[in-house]
């Protein structure tokens, strides 16, 4: 079985379409099971931050036994020559064996990029943030989770690839703030209060339809990629 990480559903439903589900299998856990090609296939939701990441980790352990993992998901560019729904394999996160894997899928003219990673306890939401977390860090993206799966897959002694496909470039602020749309303590989105800014902001709106696009663009891409990815491992 090969494990897939996703910090949320909104990340994983483009995989999850083509997840064949076995209706004679009972569900073991908050997992989707099935299988990709010839492959069983377990996606996993995390949920967003470093705790949450390794409580789904312990349960994914003691519910499947998984031969290698993959996380995957979105984060924002830090490196300026990321455009959006860029795919990045992050080489400090990942397995040397893994990444092997890979280097077929990325080649020249695929949108598909090798650098470094950072976790970050809080969304960077300006260009400033972002601009700052690159120059300390010299990582190419950032996300929320990933080094506590790095940290959990080290524990279990399970190989593990990462990659993301940049859904807000270092060149623009998010828009619309993170708390505004997340509850990180409910993992779960704010939809009113997403609402009642956008009323109250409504130069945000285009900006904001903008940012979904380019979600969705970069779900898309992470989705043909890891359709590519899986089967070969």
């Amino acid at each position: 079985m090969i494990a897939v990480t996703f910090a949320l559903p909104q990340e994983s439903k483009g995989l999850a379409r083509y997840l064949v589900r076995d209706r004679t299998t009972k569900a073991r856990g908050s997992f989707l099971t099935g299988t990709i090609g010839q492959r069983e296939v377990a996606i996993c939701h995390t949920g967003i931050g470093v705790e949450p990441a390794r409580r789904a980790l312990r349960e994914l352990m003691k519910l499947h036994r998984p031969r290698a993992l993959i996380s995957a998901g979105f984060a924002g560019g830090l490196d300026p020559r990321l455009q959006i729904a860029d795919l990045l394999v992050a080489t400090n996160f990942s397995d040397p064996d893994l990444l092997d894997a890979t280097r077929h899928l990325c080649m020249e003219g695929r949108h598909c990029y090798f650098g470094t990673m950072t976790t970050q306890p809080q969304a960077a939401e300006t260009t400033e943030s972002k601009f700052l977390l690159a120059w300390q860090t010299g990582a190419s993206v950032v996300d929320m989770e990933t080094a506590a799966i790095v940290e959990a897959c080290r524990g279990f002694g399970l190989p593990m690839l990462s990659i993301r496909s940049v859904s807000d470039i270092a060149g623009e602020s998010l828009p619309i703030p993170f708390p505004v749309w997340f509850d990180i303590k409910k993992q779960k989105p704010r939809v009113l209060p997403l609402l009642h800014y956008l009323v109250r902001h409504p130069r945000q709106i285009a900006p904001f339809a903008h940012f979904v696009l380019g979600v969705n663009r970069a779900r898309a891409r992470l989705t043909d990629y890891l359709l590519e990815l899986i089967p070969s491992l």
